[in-house]
């Protein structure tokens, strides 16, 4: 054990909480990094948990921490761990050496990379390597106060280390007020092995035992109750209100104030003058505001001390609750609060944090100085990779906009420097506004460069948002030179988009790759590979452009790479290697913490191939992870449907039709979308239905231009449906009708090319469901693929067409291995299908499979809308079928109609014979 149990009298009501911080320290220590929440309201005790924690450990157990700052005041990029990181690097002495991006925090480790591309992540790397480092030596603690206050870019750190940390011994402590739980709390609570504890109110024992603390000896009963029912067990209220005796201020404003309104003048001035700070005031910069110094402030600061009202942080001072630190802020009069802030905006002109320069600047009413500042501050914001703050003020910028003050830029700079901060941060609609705005005030004849690159990033954050950016991106190259390296990124920016319409993006892609190599542009040259590669069935060019990106180390292009490799791979109908090399994209961008991006898209192509290979259970695993992580929403919609299908394989329709209800409108997913929604209308008994949906996908210009991998689905999903329709009615006129149709499949399928290994297996597939003929063929390329259902579901048809022939031991055969496959799969429609054929049959009077389902609800005495329920269809299909059932066995009545199937076993046994 590496905690002990010395523990502060004051402290009074959490030694379960102790107990759980001192056990996942313990987990920590011997069995990997460990991460604990707590969880709490404002004033009950967080940090007064985390204060006696570090109070019980054993002195070898080292403790850092940092704070969150209130959003939008003093609030930092980065700001608690620029905290924890100094404390390590002076507790430990680290020098110089493998530190050159955490060098731009702190100058002391040396020299500083200028390199900008993969930064954050090599930032992050860094930060990683320093922790484990310090941890390798003895345990550590790393808290981390106020996460619903965190910015961005604080989160994104912490998610990478709490997904990497590897070096046992660290424990993570994150305090945080719910419900304000956010995706990387909800993340962090997922993960295995997290200790998650909730701080309750204290209950009225634990209330007088915290009144005898503070006052020195018991209070009477009467005043613990008061005391208890004022402050409802709240820590804090407690405190403010065993001060105020016999009082009961109105409200929590009231109470918290009463303690600050009692102190002597200048220490009531220097309160409020810290107060105006924000979260935490640096010692010296405090001192040139209030203007004093030496031991008059000292003993100033001891009695806002020793009070409790201020607390020691690092070369400063923080209020003890932010509760305290707001009723002190708010209790000034405006114009006080104004003069103090422009105090601070005066003392903080050379101190080189122009992030709160900008803010006293804005709130002391200063617009010309807090413009230059909040840009200056976006800079530096962009340059440590905090994107969301660099949005936010940039946000200010244009706010605050005055052309007579000069900042290097002009307004259309800062609105292409704000869009494309938007689409880093995914704050697509508002970088689309900028943007607007930015083309809305450029002349795009005179200045058509920066035209086109207002467009490149609308046309960007579109598409991540609809995919509707192309016509912007047609536009940005009509205004650009031929040859030029914007041009060549451009041109693959738009072949991506144009995906899966292999016609339209190959010309760009060609051009792309051409201009990359004429220019040397390495970036050019990996987007133009990756296009070519990939509609060219060139690996080749995919593993030139894997090694160009490793050599660039973007974390971008190589989580772009994967993509294209497991398309390549699928073709190719390697579906282990598609898993694995999306498998790896997938923890890479988690890594690098852009699992909601990068990653759930990765996650469409892991998941599509362990589909693919019969892996379901990984499957849904993958996909769900993927919806979990707050997808956008082009990626949403594509593991949405690969949910929706894997649901309908395993006879979920109610799931099925959920995932296929949501909306999908790019060219890509729209088709796995028809073939999800065809082959749903099927299995709910409507047949009709799925081929009025099978028409649209058939009319569908796009069908002819995307990848015929991606079209010919489709076209099996199609000739199911044929094959459903003849089951369910098989008059003369409906097999003319099939026939049309099977003949505009094949029709269609004549039009496709083909596209590998996989595809030339599907089309096998779709002619011997048209023709009825060639299944060993088709058999025998699932074999090859070792794709378990599509083998399964070509065994069944074999199967059909061998009864039909008259060889039922043939049939049997392949009905058996059939219903091994399917049983393995847990593909239930499929094996009640084959189960009911390997079931030797009585003479069936010409009834379809359906109606032969529907005969026997007939003979439990079921009505039509109860057998509508029962089979998933509408009421007046269920009576079409029993109108057909009564026709066939030439009965007048249903029950007549249910004595003929029980006489002639169609109905298995009477429903009271044994």
């Amino acid at each position: 054990m590496v905690a002990q149990r010395v523990v502060s009298p004051v402290f009074v009501g959490r030694s379960e909480e102790l107990a759980q911080l001192a056990a996942a320290l313990d987990t920590a220590v011997e069995e990997g990094p460990a991460v604990a929440l707590v969880a709490g309201e404002a004033g009950i005790g967080k940090s007064r948990l985390l204060a006696e924690f570090a109070r019980s450990l054993d002195p070898g157990v080292r403790v850092v921490g940092g704070v969150c700052a209130e959003l939008g005041r003093d609030s930092l990029p980065y700001a608690p761990f620029v905290t924890v990181l100094r404390s390590l690097i002076r507790v430990e002495g680290v020098t110089p050496g493998p530190y050159r991006w955490l060098a731009r925090w702190f100058p002391e480790l040396g020299e500083t990379d200028d390199d900008t591309e993969g930064g954050k992540h090599r930032l992050y790397e860094e930060a990683l390597t320093l922790i484990e480092r310090v941890a390798a030596g003895r345990p550590l603690v790393v808290s981390i106060e106020d996460l619903h206050w965190a910015d961005s870019a604080t989160c994104e750190l912490l998610g990478f280390l709490a997904r990497n940390l590897t070096q046992p011994g660290v424990l993570l402590v994150l305090t945080y007020r719910p419900p304000e739980a956010g995706p990387l709390l909800s993340e962090l609570a997922r993960r295995p092995g997290t200790a998650r504890l909730h701080l309750d109110h204290l209950d009225e024992r634990d209330v007088g035992r915290q009144l005898a603390a503070i006052l020195g000896a018991e209070p009477d009963r009467a005043t613990v109750g008061r005391v208890h029912e004022r402050s409802d067990g709240n820590p804090l209220f407690v405190e403010a209100l065993a001060r105020v005796g016999e009082r009961t201020p109105d409200g929590a404003r009231e109470l918290l104030l009463d303690g600050p309104r009692s102190l002597r003048s200048p220490a009531r001035e220097l309160l409020r003058i810290a107060s105006v700070a924000g979260g935490r005031v640096d010692h010296r910069l405090l001192a040139e505001v209030a203007g004093q110094d030496g031991a008059e402030l000292d003993a100033l600061l001891r009695e806002l001390v020793d009070r409790s009202l201020l607390v020691t942080a690092g070369d400063g001072y923080a209020f003890r609750h932010a509760l305290i630190r707001d009723a002190v802020y708010e209790d000034l009069l405006p114009g006080e609060r104004a003069r103090l802030h422009s105090r601070y905006a005066e003392a903080l002109r050379d101190r080189g944090a122009p992030a709160e320069l900008a803010a006293h600047a804005h709130a002391a009413g200063d617009h010309g100085l807090a413009l230059s500042a909040a840009h200056l501050a976006a800079g530096q914001a962009r340059r440590s990779y905090a994107y969301a703050e660099q949005v936010r003020l940039l946000g200010m910028v244009l706010d605050l906009w005055d052309p007579d003050v000069r900042l290097g830029t002009d307004l259309v700079g800062v609105l292409t420097d704000a869009a494309e901060a938007c689409m880093l941060s995914g704050d697509y609609a508002r970088g689309i506004e900028h943007a607007t705005a930015g083309l809305a005030a450029v002349d795009e004849r005179r200045e058509p460069e920066r035209a086109a690159l207002l467009l490149e990033h609308r046309g960007r954050l579109r598409h991540r948002l609809d995919t509707t950016g192309v016509s912007d991106w047609e536009h940005a190259l009509d205004l650009l030179p031929a040859g030029s390296s914007q041009r060549g990124r451009l041109l693959g920016v738009l072949a991506m988009g144009l995906l899966p319409e292999v016609d339209r993006a190959h010309a760009p892609f060609q051009e792309a790759l051409a201009i990359g190599r004429a220019t040397g542009d390495a970036t050019v040259t990996i987007r133009g590979l990756l296009g070519v590669g990939s509609m060219t069935g060139d690996f080749g060019m995919l593993t030139e452009a894997r090694a160009l990106a490793e050599r660039l180390d973007s974390s971008d292009l190589l989580m772009t790479v994967p993509m294209y490799e497991a398309v390549l791979h699928t073709r190719a109908g390697d579906h282990q290697r598609t898993v694995e090399v999306a498998g790896d994209g997938v923890r890479l961008a988690r890594r690098y913490g852009l699992g909601r991006s990068r990653g759930a898209e990765l996650a469409r192509y892991a998941g599509s191939g362990l589909i693919l290979a019969g892996r379901w259970d990984e499957a849904t695993a993958v996909l769900e992870e993927g919806l979990r992580a707050g997808a956008p929403p082009q990626s949403r919609r594509g593991l949405r449907t690969l949910v929706g299908h894997l649901s309908l394989l395993r006879g979920d329709l109610a799931a099925a039709a959920e995932a296929a209800a949501a909306e999908n409108s790019d060219s890509g997913n729209l088709f796995a979308r028809h073939q999800l929604l065809c082959l749903l209308a099927v299995a709910q008994g409507d047949p009709e239905r799925a081929d009025l949906l099978l028409d649209r996908a058939l009319t569908d210009p796009a069908l002819t231009r995307i990848y015929s991998s991606d079209a010919r689905p489709v076209l099996v999903a199609g000739a199911l449906v044929q094959q459903a329709r003849l089951s369910a009615r098989a008059d003369r006129e409906l097999r003319e009708r099939v026939a049309a149709r099977q003949a505009q499949l094949a029709a269609a399928d004549a039009a496709l090319g083909v596209d590998g290994v996989l595809d030339r297996a599907w089309r096998t597939m779709l002619r011997a469901l048209i023709e009825n003929d060639g299944w060993d063929h088709a058999v025998d390329s699932w074999r090859r693929l070792r794709q378990p259902y599509e083998l399964a579901l070509c065994l069944f048809h074999s199967a059909h067409t061998l009864l039909a022939a008259g060889d039922r031991p043939g049939a049997t055969a392949r009905l058996r291995e059939a219903a091994r496959l399917a049983e393995e799969l847990r593909a239930a429609p499929l094996a009640r299908q084959i189960t009911q054929l390997l079931r030797p049959r009585p003479a069936q009077h010409g009834l379809t499979e359906r109606e032969l389902e529907v005969l026997r609800l007939i003979a439990e005495g079921l009505s039509n809308r109860q057998i509508a329920a029962r089979l998933h269809i509408s009421p007046s299909t269920a009576g079409v079928h029993v109108s057909h059932i009564l026709t066939k066995l030439g009965a007048a009545t249903r029950t007549e109609a249910a004595a003929v199937a029980f006489r002639t076993g169609l109905a298995g046994s009477r429903p009271n014979e044994s």
